[in-house]
């Protein structure tokens, strides 16, 4: 299995292709840490966003179960309108909540105004579940971070908090996108496995990994 991007020195690789396929050739890590596709019609390229509700939920569980075989601890970005298809398959997870700062988008006559995450695993330290002073995608203005046009784009402070309390020395995210966990890996001097099967996002996850270590 050829990696896409191998950074030997700071122990982050990147290989393109199916989560399904690659998962079961990795070794295990600390956690994995992710920010899986919701099925609601984004565009992400090669991956089918619009399945139907059986085929997205036989799809999520091959991969989870692919996922809980590399680690013990586990981080899953999950959308609360699917959290009972992701409760059923991350059995005991710990609801994490992530407030807005500002208006979130309107859907179904309610305002957005949290994202949820599902923890598996004892963090580092003892740390709330109300993850707030985060900014999140759809605060508008208040939002400043570069998105590298990935229409799933995870903020990065949410990774790189889930890195830093779940694991020690490696991770893996089997959706990495444009690679904020990967850079968050870096940033805190873990190692880390990335998946990725869109190339035009790996390509630009190596070039955020090119990137001077950011200070913590």
């Amino acid at each position: 299995m050829k990696p896409y991007y191998q950074d030997d020195r700071a122990g982050i690789t990147i290989y393109h292709g199916d989560c399904r396929e690659i998962l079961p050739q990795l070794m295990n890590a600390d956690a994995v840490i992710t920010d899986p596709p919701y099925n609601v019609g984004k565009d992400y390229g090669i991956h089918d966003d619009n399945m139907s509700e059986n085929n997205y939920a036989a799809w999520a569980k091959e991969c989870v179960n692919n996922a809980m075989k590399r680690a013990e601890n586990q981080f899953w970005v999950a959308p609360r309108y699917k959290m009972e298809l992701w409760l059923r398959l991350l059995k005991g997870a710990h609801l994490i909540v992530i407030p807005r700062g500002a208006s979130g988008p309107l859907r179904q006559g309610w305002s957005d105004q949290f994202e949820t995450a599902l923890c598996i695993g004892k963090p580092n330290t003892t740390v709330s579940d109300l993850w707030s002073g985060i900014r999140l995608k759809g605060e508008g203005y208040f939002f400043r971070e570069e998105t590298f046009g990935h229409p799933g784009y995870t903020p990065y402070p949410i990774m790189a908090k889930a890195v830093s309390l779940l694991s020690t020395h490696s991770v893996i995210d089997p959706f990495c996108g444009t690679g904020t966990t990967l850079r968050a890996a870096k940033d805190l001097r873990r190692k880390a496995i990335g998946i990725e099967i869109e190339e035009k996002y790996c390509a630009i996850a190596v070039e955020r990994l090119r990137q001077e270590v950011l200070p913590l």
